[in-house]
């Protein structure tokens, strides 16, 4: 595995550490979809590294659609059953602020990352 892919792999978990931390403080929900949304690209990036996969740089590669996509057109086939956190994507700016009715629940989004954190662990296996 790649120093960039094992970075990745700590940074995301730095960011789900965080997110979990301030998960029931009301106050912080922005925050913590941020983080989550953080934990998600990197771990996304972090499967198209150990692939060997190219993906978007610019501001694209904060899309978790895109990232997504880029791991499904390459026949990444497992990535698929993860596309829920595809809708943390709003959330993935420091300056986001998303509408009290348009709010994710949290709670639920922790267990889409951490499933997504399962499979990158998984693909370790595999290197």
């Amino acid at each position: 595995m790649s120093a960039h892919a094992k970075s990745l792999i700590l940074k995301a978990q730095d960011d789900l550490d965080l997110a979990k931390k301030n998960l029931h403080d009301e106050k912080q929900h922005d925050l913590v979809g941020y983080n989550l949304a953080q934990a998600c690209e990197k771990y996304l990036k972090a499967l198209c590294e150990m692939r060997g996969l190219e993906y978007p740089h610019d501001e694209e590669g904060h899309d978790l659609d895109a990232l997504m996509q880029v791991l499904e057109e390459n026949n990444f086939a497992a990535i698929s059953s993860h596309a829920d956190v595809i809708e943390l994507t709003p959330y993935n700016s420091p300056k986001a602020h998303v509408k009290e009715d348009e709010r994710l629940d949290m709670e639920e989004y922790v267990g889409y990352v951490e499933n997504l954190k399962k499979l990158v662990g998984e693909q370790l296996k595999y290197l």
